[in-house]
């Protein structure tokens, strides 16, 4: 049997799901806390330190049911400060990202926060505000105004010849008695006279206000109310009211009276055309009369359709009437605009600590009717999600996309109903042969990507320019499932987002190319097929990074795949999965940062994991924390646990322990470490601590019954390395190695005999690792110990080396054992490659 031995170049590959003899050369059967780097190997993913404990205005911690089963979300900032905030009930809480300090929020819009679980709701964060969407509840637009038909009337005088005679029949109900009033012009009568002169003969004002008194004195209860008579340039107005019997000149209805149907008709002249009389309609806008009343409205007939249809309220210069204007408007009897209160509404960022939630003020309908002016589509439907695109602001409601107003936030209506502008609304359905309910979006360079649950569109300028109402058109870009309740993300170029089957889930990825081509869509998530479970929820990126997060609410783990690209081609694509202490609740990658809150014990916590920093091992403390790669989780320096009457650090002498306080309370039954770094006031000098650093210590966790004050313990006097002295949960890397096969350009030769004699292990910037050996068939694992090599190190200092190699002996077939390397010292490690040596049979067949 010839000695044979083969390189693995890098462990790159992460987790691959395939038969061992199917693997990459560089996959893993199983990788838990590793994180692959193009530079530095396989490494230990950095130790996640503790931010603070979640607390309320009274600085009191909230407890485990206090915000249990709440609606988790992130605003994230940048350079301006990022988020945190939970919807429980009716309540919305906001602390700061970096600090976890309470920030204050005056909640107007309680009566909105209806869900009761995470998927109830949809953030979308802009700047300094986040639009919160309740997808519960039932759109609605504003109770219609109140209109009575034929309430008001105009007489238009036309002309004026001596001579003219002029009647205007009035009824007072709908099958009521015609009662008719005459005016006769006079040579010397102008205009404003014959309208309004003293003698009622002569005076149309005057005879139309004898007529009504007259009904009055009759008793007539066809014109009962109240009659307002109002002159201008070259009209009369007559408004007719509920109000106790009167007829009154020159005077304005109350603001709460209720208005009374009357019919109204004119002739005058010799051909019936001196005199003009109209109620809430003209045929155009030439009817009109010179001057009104403030606030007339009047419907523009136009033709017999409906279609060209508009409204023009008066505007009097003095807000009473006389000289004024006709300006565009919206019809009487409909809704004003959209209700607020069942909208989308904002959290909007007030201060540094300070918010505000409540409804956002959409822009009411100023002209036209449901007809010209229709209401938005999500009106009586319930709105999945809210978007900024294109200088608009839009929304989805089942299968349509509904975009407002250009430059014009939260408006929905056309500004004019005469004609259709550029900066109009746009309201697009996706006509697709499927049931489609669009759940989310991601812009693109070429367009809006819409996502449902099983097709993915597109939104696009059919010229290639600006969004239009007549530009804008949806094409289908692909047909793929997609879990609804997580927010597809973009991954620089790309977009991701998840699909689930019963049992697992897959990660797709999805590169547009031209407008009129097929998108590129690849499931990354292939190699782990039936390793994420269907109980992901949420997806986080870091593009700088090329890391995507798929996050297990109410379970421990992170999924997370990472890749480097070089600008060609991918040059390796791995999964991993993290293990975190507690159960987590959210977790969002904020500025190199994954940004996570947990719930451990009776407590939530906010903790950070910095993706980018170097696995050097060096560690400087400082006196509110700490700066380097501590791989530990919850890490924290010590804490003084009655500000500052108590030390952070204290010796027992009675019992030889250092009790060492937190800011948390520790997880019962998980053992903690202390670790022993380097002040900075002693950095780079000679101080006892350093030469120190890098001792560490298991850790009791302890509660002391009469103060409630938490601590760990350390057996011995460790007070006089306080200031160095960083605390918080170890926890394991594991890299399950897959079977080895002797592998040829063909591929694995998994018919061979080999025997695998020793395994030499190349590690870079690490501290100290274990190996474990699981024969086959059985379900423990069993220590192997690498082979000591002679060598010299400085005593009492950080045990991290920049380069070394484990060599493990072996001697067995390859097929009868499974080979982990791990490590849970708090110290980190970079696995670079290795090397496998041993003993091959072809079994004297030839291999081809």
């Amino acid at each position: 049997m010839p000695a044979v031995t083969q390189q693995i170049p890098n462990f790159l590959g992460g987790v691959s799901r395939q038969t061992d003899d199917k693997k990459l050369i560089n996959q893993l059967t199983e990788c838990v806390n590793g994180y692959p780097d193009p530079t530095f190997g396989l490494l230990k993913r950095p130790g996640m330190k503790h931010t603070n404990v979640l607390k309320k205005a009274d600085g009191t911690a909230f407890t485990k049911t206090e915000l249990a089963d709440a609606a988790w979300f992130f605003i994230d900032r940048a350079t301006a400060g990022s988020y945190i905030g939970a919807i429980k009930g009716t309540n919305l809480y906001v602390w700061t990202a970096a600090e976890g300090t309470f920030c204050t929020v005056t909640n107007n819009g309680t009566s909105y926060l209806t869900g009761t679980k995470q998927d109830d709701y949809h953030f979308r964060s802009i700047q300094d505000t986040t639009i919160i969407t309740n997808k519960t509840v039932d759109t609605a637009m504003q109770a219609a105004g109140s209109f009575v038909a034929n309430s008001q009337g105009t007489l238009k005088l036309v002309s004026l010849t001596d001579g003219d005679e002029c009647k205007v029949t009035i009824k007072g109900t709908t099958n009521g008695t015609e009662h008719t009033a005459t005016a006769t012009s006079q040579s010397s009568a102008t205009f404003t006279s014959f309208l309004t002169g003293t003698h009622a003969s002569h005076d149309l004002l005057g005879a139309i206000k004898s007529l009504l008194e007259a009904r009055h004195t009759a008793s007539d209860t066809e014109f009962d109310g109240k009659w307002y008579l109002n002159s201008y340039a070259n009209s009369i107005t007559i408004r007719r009211t509920t109000e106790s019997n009167a007829v009154v000149v020159d005077a304005e209805p109350g603001s709460s009276v209720t208005y009374k149907y009357f019919s109204l008709s004119a002739v005058g002249g010799p051909s019936n055309n001196t005199l003009e009389a109209s109620q809430d309609d003209v045929t155009n806008v030439s009817e009109l009369p010179l001057e009104s009343f403030h606030d007339h409205n009047i419907k523009i007939l136009n033709s017999d359709t409906e279609d060209d249809d508009y409204y023009l309220k008066y505007v009097a210069a003095d807000g009473v009437g006389g000289k004024g204007y006709w300006q565009e408007t919206i019809a009487r009897d409909v809704s004003p605009g959209l209700d607020n209160t069942t909208m989308p509404h904002e959290l909007a960022n007030t201060g540094a600590t300070t918010f505000t939630f409540g409804p956002i003020t959409y822009k009411d309908r100023l002209t036209g009717d449901d007809n010209t002016n229709p209401q938005p589509s999500f009106v009586g439907k319930k709105i999945n999600s809210t978007f900024f695109y294109s200088n608009r602001f839009g929304v989805l409601s089942e299968d349509n996309v509904i975009f407002g107003v250009a430059n014009d936030n939260y408006n929905f209506f056309a500004k004019s109903a005469l004609t259709q502008v550029d900066s109009d609304p746009i309201d697009l359905n996706v006509s697709s042969v499927r049931p489609v309910t669009l759940s989310d979006v991601l812009p693109s360079p070429q367009g809006l990507l819409l996502f449902s649950e099983r097709q993915q569109f597109q939104v696009y300028a059919t010229d290639a320019s600006i969004l239009t109402p007549t530009s804008a058109v949806i094409r289908t870009l692909s047909n793929y499932e997609m879990a609804t309740n997580i927010q597809p993300v973009g991954i620089g170029t790309t977009s991701a987002f998840v699909s689930k089957v019963p049992g697992y889930s897959k990660l797709f990825t999805m590169t547009l190319r031209d407008v009129e081509q097929t998108p590129v869509v690849v499931d990354i998530s292939k190699a782990v097929l039936e390793w994420i479970p269907d109980t992901v929820d949420d997806l986080t990126v870091s593009p700088p990074n090329s890391v995507v997060m798929m996050v297990d609410r109410d379970t421990e783990y992170l999924y997370l795949y990472r890749f480097y690209n070089n600008g060609k081609e991918d040059l390796f694509q791995a999964w991993v999965k993290w293990e975190l202490p507690g159960t987590i609740q959210a977790a969002r990658i904020i500025n190199d940062a994954v940004t996570v809150v947990s719930q451990q014990e009776d407590e939530y916590t906010i903790g950070s994991i910095e993706l980018d920093e170097l696995p050097s091992g060096d560690i400087l403390a400082t006196s509110s924390g700490f700066t380097g790669n501590v791989p530990l989780d919850m890490a924290t320096r010590p804490v003084s646990p009655d500000e500052g009457n108590v030390d952070a650090v204290v010796y027992d002498s009675t019992n030889d322990i250092t009790k060492i306080y937190v800011p948390y309370t520790p997880i019962d039954a998980k053992d903690a470490v202390m670790l022993l770094t380097v002040p900075t006031a002693d950095d780079g000098t000679d101080a006892e601590l350093d030469s120190d650093q890098g001792y560490w210590s298991t850790a009791i966790e302890r509660i002391e019954p009469s103060t409630n004050y938490r601590y760990f313990e350390v057996k011995g006097n460790f007070t006089g390395y306080a200031d160095g002295i960083v605390v918080g949960y170890g926890y394991d890397l594991e890299a399950t190695l897959p079977k080895f096969y002797l592998r040829r350009e063909q591929g694995a030769d998994y018919t061979a005999a080999l025997t695998i004699a020793r395994v030499k292990m190349s590690v870079g910037r690490t501290g100290a690792l274990r190996f474990k050996l699981k024969p086959t068939g059985s379900n423990e694992w069993k220590d192997v110990q690498h082979t000591a090599d002679a060598n010299n190190y400085n005593g009492d200092t950080n045990p991290v080396v920049q380069e070394r190699v484990f060599t493990l002996p072996i001697h067995q077939r390859n097929t009868n054992f499974e080979l982990k390397v791990t490590s849970d010292f708090p110290y980190p490690v970079s696995l670079v490659s290795m090397m496998w040596e041993g003993n091959y049979s072809n079994k004297y067949y030839r291999r081809s």
